[in-house]
Order: structure tokens, then sequence, then C-alpha cells
């Protein structure tokens, strides 16, 4: 029997069920490639690190070394299982030039430093996308994955090497995966050459720059190790990367995809739910004398509540394993950046196990709210049921129907409006679609407009201003900061420049331990970030610490601070936490100069008068200072630097906008059939007193209409009021030194984009169901 009633119910309402199964299936496939992300995330990351071994700390330094000192420091340091230094090549873009079929050019517009490096014996390894260790033949190349999407190259282009008066032509054989350097936002990238043609180039092209390697048995020993290496006074005339860092800034891109998609996931879930229950309700308001029968013989709750549940047990396990199926058919779309930057993986043990777990929480979930729902059974009684027909609806007050005051409106839009105001209740279904439709494109919109803008800048330790200079680390470090200083005091297209130079103190962590503390100081530094309290330092015993080192060192505004330098001890008081997602997180700012300490780096923030062309200037300087500066317009460094994440969201962005135009429109149809259905009488009526089919029509429009602008305005306004809240308590949970973004919103998208798309496609729906009112006969359905 219960068989029969259901296997009815699916061919008396075919489109509700499949609509209703659509989305049960959408919202459960969702889930289940969010678990699949995560895990295949991690997990290929991991299986990349385990062979690669890529470094727990290591430090970059341009210049000479002395591998007898460094040797002898890493030997009496305990915890170290094995160290090693790699001479890398550093040479610059304008030196490659790439010839494919289609066109010849250079990589002189990447920011990145390109390092020619060959194959390590055991550690920190250059792998193919198997996994494999690569090893080339002479005349070969491989070439950074990261750089093949940002290039178009394939394999079988030329790559011509020209530095220093050398000429060397290579052919592209292999993308490498670089555990230590795949992400836009490392400073560096490094190419691999055979042994046989960097012995070939070694100490005759470009300036040599050394990677000093240590491991250790428990990775969380590199903070540590960091400090005492510093404090030894080794090679450091570069970057200093631990392996935390490394994991978060290779994960970055796909963290922020695997948020959106849940985030998509979970208001997909929340829209079938909110379509289970309309159906119920309206199967129940529909069957209510068949449901009073059943109560007056004697058939318990538990019993009916069955019948009724049995089908939605079906759509449930049809809809999450057919969407199951549908997550690991399209894995393969949302994983590629996966594949493409840690190595083709096939989906893990792991992934399928916790994909499945995912999908049977989807299964219970919705099992639950169903049964939720039926409790409305219990409070139908037979009287109401048999007599009345009326079992869940008991309202009796009378409509209020004031609206018939109004000389300004016509009788279609007074009815429209009257059963929106007085029966909202009755709308209600279309008025939440809209919102969380609305927050599906905004919110992952809002997110992409926020990595795209150049104010997303000063998250990255900077000012948002016009031009970013860098002096590097290095022999001409302070040469460098000369030139660039002369140039901008005598350019008279600059309205105003700052500078500041990072340097090294010491000073103590919440346990109490001494730790290094870099600190970026000049009469502007700490100005323009985001603080997530207090402000940026105005008095020279001020400093302001980033979120990870007031975790770390235990401090919060007004606390004080003892730094030690130039072996003397000077106190300074916290005026503010700030974000940062440069240098692992770790930085300070300062105005005082803290004079007698050597610089680490230079760098400048330059704003031009606004008639100045920004990248023209940006150019013209590089020209001038030559190499070992890196000068960057603004937008550029931030199109660069999170290119990657911004590529990958865009996909997320416009793959999710399509979703939520699509769930508005189809529920919308969903409902106005099911609601024709419900006013069959009060259209015959309608028409038998002198409506039109074109006033009725004109009517639900108006209906439709209303409820529409209130779910969207109601939608803009939640997504100003929560939206920040939901990507900032993601961004916590991530770790990467970012606490709080404030969201920046696109006008047209927002208010003008959005609701014209959404408002114009449910119209154009709503006109096209509003013709199968045609076929309504009035005489046979007021007989009936």
């Amino acid at each position: 029997m219960n068989w029969l009633i259901v296997k009815n119910d699916f061919k008396r309402n075919k489109i509700i069920n499949t609509a209703l199964l659509l989305f049960m299936m959408f919202s459960a496939c969702l889930a289940v490639l969010s678990a699949i992300m995560a895990v295949q995330t991690i997990t290929s990351i991991s299986d990349l690190y385990e062979t690669a071994q890529p470094p727990h700390f290591l430090q970059m330094h341009k210049g000479e070394i002395n591998q007898e000192q460094i040797d002898d420091f890493m030997s009496d340091y305990s915890g170290i299982t094995y160290f090693q230094t790699i001479k890398m090549i550093n040479i610059y873009g304008e030196d490659i030039t790439v010839d494919n079929d289609e066109k010849t050019f250079n990589l002189s517009d990447t920011r990145l430093d390109i390092g020619l490096v060959k194959q390590n014996e055991e550690k920190d390894l250059l792998l193919n996308s198997k996994h494999e260790k690569v090893e080339l033949q002479e005349g070969e190349i491989g070439v950074p994955v990261i750089l093949k999407g940002m290039y178009h190259m394939e394999i079988g282009d030329e790559i011509i090497l020209n530095s220093n008066d050398i000429s060397m032509e290579f052919v592209i054989t292999e993308f490498v995966l670089d555990a230590q350097m795949n992400s836009t936002m490392a400073s560096s990238t490094r190419f691999l050459l055979s042994d046989v043609d960097y012995g070939k180039i070694e100490d005759r092209v470009g300036e040599n720059e050394y990677l000093i390697e240590a491991y250790f048995t428990d990775t969380s020993e590199a903070s540590n190790f960091q400090t005492a290496y510093e404090n030894a006074n080794l090679p450091q005339n570069g970057q200093a990367v631990t392996y935390a860092m490394i994991f978060i800034l290779s994960a970055l891109t796909d963290i922020v995809t695997v948020f959106v998609m849940l985030l998509v996931s979970l208001l997909l879930i929340i829209v079938s739910f909110i379509c289970v229950r309309f159906t119920i309700i309206a199967s129940l308001e529909e069957e209510i004398r068949e449901i009073g029968t059943m109560k007056a013989i004697g058939i318990p709750f538990l019993d009916i509540r069955n019948i009724y549940l049995n089908k939605y047990r079906l759509l449930a396990i049809a809809g999450v394993i057919s969407g199951y199926i549908l997550a690991f058919l399209m894995s393969g779309i949302f994983t590629n950046h996966i594949n493409t930057t840690f190595g083709n993986m096939k989906i893990s043990n792991l992934a399928a196990i916790l994909s499945l777990g995912v999908g049977l929480i989807v299964y219970f979930l919705i099992i639950v709210y169903c049964k939720s729902v039926l409790k409305k059974l219990k409070r139908v009684t037979v009287v109401d049921a048999l007599t009345m027909g009326n079992g869940f609806d008991k309202d009796t007050k009378g409509i209020r129907n004031g609206l018939y005051k109004s000389k300004s409106l016509s009788v279609n839009w007074l009815l429209g409006v009257r059963e929106v105001f007085y029966k909202f209740k009755n709308w209600i279904i279309i008025y939440v679609v809209l919102i969380i439709a609305v927050l599906m494109i905004l919110i992952p919109v809002n997110l992409l407009n926020t990595f795209e803008s150049p104010e997303f800048i000063t998250y990255m330790g900077s000012s948002a201003d016009d031009i970013l200079i860098e002096v590097e680390n290095g022999e001409r470090l302070e040469e460098g900061y000369k030139n660039v200083r002369n140039i901008l005091k005598n350019d008279d297209s600059i309205k105003h420049f700052y500078e500041y130079r990072r340097i090294r103190v010491q000073t103590f962590d919440a346990e109490n331990e001494t730790m290094n503390l870099h600190i970026d100081c000049g009469v502007n530094s700490g100005n323009e970030l985001k603080y997530l309290s207090g402000a940026a330092p105005k008095k020279e015993n001020e400093i302001a610490i980033s979120y990870f080192n007031a975790g770390k060192i235990g401090k919060n505004p007004g606390d004080k601070i003892v730094l030690i330098f130039g072996g003397n001890k000077k106190e300074f008081v916290v005026s503010g936490v700030y974000q940062d997602v440069t240098s692992g997180g770790f930085t300070a700012k300062s105005i005082y100069d803290f004079h007698s300490l050597d610089s680490e780096k230079y760098s400048f923030s330059v704003n031009l008068k606004d008639e100045v062309k920004i990248e023209e200037k940006a150019k013209e300087w590089s020209e001038i200072l030559g190499s070992g500066i890196n000068v960057d317009p603004m937008e550029d460094f931030i199109n660069q630097t999170l290119g990657g994440v911004s590529r990958q969201l865009r996909i997320i962005v416009i793959s999710t906008a399509i979703v939520a135009v699509s769930i508005a429109v189809i529920i919308t149809v969903m409902f106005l059939k099911l609601r024709l259905a419900k006013d069959l009488s009060e259209i015959a009526i309608l028409k038998a007193i002198g409506f039109s089919e074109r006033d009725i029509k004109q009517q639900y429009m108006i209906k439709i209409g209303i409820v529409s602008i209130m779910g969207i305005l109601s939608g803009i306004i939640l997504n100003n009021l929560i939206g920040e809240k939901i990507v900032n308590a993601t961004l916590s949970i991530a770790g990467i030194g970012i606490r709080e973004v404030q969201l920046i919103s696109n006008f047209l998208v927002e208010f003008v984009l959005c609701p014209i798309v959404l408002i114009g496609l449910i119209l154009i729906a709503t006109a096209i169901l509003m013709k199968t009112i045609k076929k309504y006969n009035i005489v046979s359905i007021i007989n009936e």
C-alpha cells in the first residue's frame, strides 16, 4: 500500500517531485564536492611533500657564504636530521624568451624572481605530475607549472636564454612541481636544467643565490631554529621561510574555493528544506479529508506519518546517491587546479569515505527535517479535517481590507498588493528563496572583488599606493636604496612617497623565550593597514604588531613590550594589531628609526600626480634602476600575487551565480504551479464575475513582482549585515594571517545587475506559466 501511495504521488506531481529531487541532488553534490576538495587539497599537498621533501626551514641568501660556518652551526643544533645548501642562478624575466607556434615573448612582466637550478639528490626535489623525480637530458628544461597557465606554454615550446652575452636554447619537456615555490604568493620560482647545462652557465650568467635548508624531526621546531639561526649571524640576505608558511601559501587558492563551495552547499540545503516544507504542507492540505478519515478509523500518527515520509525517504535516497555520483563525475573540473599544482592524483580513499559520510549527513538532515514538519499531523483533529476541511490553518480572523480605500491603485494592483501584505505567509517561500539566491551571488562576488581590489594590499602589510618599489637583499642593498631615493626625490611626477626599512630586534614570546621580531620602520609605517584592534603607531615608543605576532608574543594594544637591540633594551607600547599575509604573517611596524641597526630590506610606496600614467612610470624607473630592484604598479603586484586565487574563485563565482538564478526561477515555477492548483476556485470566481485572463495574469505578476523585490532587497541588506561575518569566521579558521576583511561590493552587480536579472527571469517564467489559466473551465471548477 505504501509503495502504491508513493507511486501515485510521483505520477500526480511529476514536476514538483522532480524539482525537489534536483535540489536534494545538487545540495548533496556540492556538499560532497566540498569534502572531496578539502581532503584532496590536504592529501595532494601531503603526498607531494612526502616525495619532494621541501625544507622545514629555508633561508635564501644573495652574496658570498661561508659553507663551513653553516655546516658547523647545523651540526651543533640538536633536532636537525638533514641540511643542505643549494646554489640557484638568478636571472631576469627579460633574459628568457619563449618561442611557440603562436608567438614569441619574454617573461619581463613577471614579478617572480626566476632561478635556474639542477636537480637535488635526496630532498627538495622537483617532480613531474606523477610525483616522480625529474631527470633531464642536455638541451631540455623543466618549467614551473605555475607559469604554464600564466603564459600558456606547452610541452615542445622553445626557451631561449640570453644573458651576459651567452645564448642557449632549450626545449620544454616537463612542467615541474615545486613543493616550496608553487604559489604566485611566493617571491621566487625555479626552472630545472640538466646537470650538463647547469655546469655550462654556472658563475657565467645571472647572480648566485643560496638556499640554505634544514630539516627536523618535528616541523614546529622551524620557528625556534629561525631565531637561533638569525642570532648566529649566518647568511640571511633574503627571505626566510618555514614549513608552515610554505603549506599555507600552497593551499590558499583551494582553501578559498572550498569555503565558497561549502557556503553554497549550505544555502542549497536550506533551499531544499524550504521546498520540502512547502511540498509537504501542500500535500497535507490537499489530502486533509483523507488524513481525517485515516484518523477516524484509528490509524496511529506514526503510520500516517510514514505514508508521507516514505516518499521523502525515496527522494532523499535518490537525491543523495545521484548527487554523490554527480560529485565524483564533476570532481575533475573542481580539482583541476589541485591536480595542476600538486600533481595528477586519483581521488583518495579518505576523500571517498569522508564524502560518503557527508552525503549521509545530508540525507539524515533532510529526513529529520521532514519528520519535524510532519508533526503537524498530530494537531489535526478528525472534526476539523472532515467537516471543515481545515486542519492546518485555523486562523478565523476576517480579512483586513483597508486597501480598498486607495483611489490611486487599479483593481488588479489592489488585489495583488492586498494578497501579498495580508497573506504574506502564503508567499514567504519565494521571499526566503530569493534572499538565499542573492546571498549565493553577492557573498562570492564581493569576496572576488576584495581579492582583486588594490585595497587588498593593506592585508599584505603595505599601504594602497600607486607603485611599490622593493630593494632586494644583497651586497648592493645600500647602493640600490640610494639610487631609488635619488630618482624619487628628483622626479616632478610624484605627489609623495614614503620609505621603509626592515630591521631585526629581539623580544620575548608569551612563554618568556627569546624570539626575533622583524620591524618595518618609517615615518608612515603602519598607516592605512587594516587593524583588528588599536591603531597605527604615532609616537616613537609605539609599535604595531601583526595578528600572528600578537598571538605568539601574547600582547594586546596598550600592553608594554621590551625590544632588545644593539646591546640595549627599550620599552615600547603596542599601539595596534594589524593583519598581514606576508613573511608568514610575522611582522611589525614602528616609526622609530632604529638607526644603530643594519637594514635587511628597503621598500618605497609612491603616489603619482593624477595625470601621470602609472604603468609607463613604473617601466621607466625599472629600466633606469636595473637589476636587483622590483618596481611594480600596485595593481599588477596584486594581480600576479593573487592571480591564481582570483582565477579559481572567478570560475566558482560564475557557476554559483548561474545556480542561484536557476534555483530562483525553478522554485518560482514550482511554487506557482502549486499556488494555481490551490487557487482554482478563486480563479474561477474571478473569471465568473468578469475578470479577464489578462487581469488574473497581471494580478499574479504583481504578487510575484512585489515579493521578489522584497526578497532581493532583504537579501542585499542581509548580505551587508552578515556577509563579512561569514567570510571572517572562515578566515579565522583558515589561519592565513587574516582574521577580518572588509568585503568590497560592486555597486553595479549588487544594486543593478543582480536585481534586474533575477526579477526579469522570474517575471518571464511567471508570464509563461500563467498562460496555462486559459485551460481552466469555469463551470467544471465551480462544480468541483
